[in-house]
């Protein structure tokens, strides 16, 4: 009986520390993937708007056939769209896109549309 003093506490402590630091652990990584999962929704809610206004504003622009000064938006559920139209030549126009989620991210994507033959050129991401 002698022996035994002192040899529970040590062994009791070191069994909490151990599942202290596994449960930390776990609860770190499920925070992490949680973060991980509103980021991929936000994107994937960036791109969606996007092309939502692109296909808008093809819509806005088929029966015109000049290019002229522009600015306006478009307003969704998840966020709203606004756009610049600049005129490069008398059928092209270089457009603005900027594209705000309802969390306040910001993406914008510039590219040159064709009123001729309502063609969507040089595509370059703003992020």
């Amino acid at each position: 009986m002698r022996n035994e003093k002192g040899f529970i506490l040590p062994v009791t402590i070191a069994i909490s520390f151990l599942f202290f630091l596994v449960f930390t652990s776990q609860i770190n990584a499920y925070l992490t993937e949680k973060a991980f999962s509103n980021e991929t929704e936000e994107i994937l809610i960036m791109e969606n708007l996007m092309q939502v206004g692109v296909g808008d504003l093809k819509a806005t622009f088929l029966n015109e056939e000049e290019s002229a000064e522009l600015t306006g938006s478009f307003n969704y559920p998840t966020g709203n769209i606004t756009y610049t139209v600049s005129p490069l030549t008398l059928t092209t126009s270089q457009i603005t896109l900027t594209c705000k989620t309802n969390e306040q991210r910001k993406s914008s994507a510039r590219f040159v549309y064709d009123y001729e033959s309502k063609v969507i050129s040089s595509w370059l991401d703003l992020r």
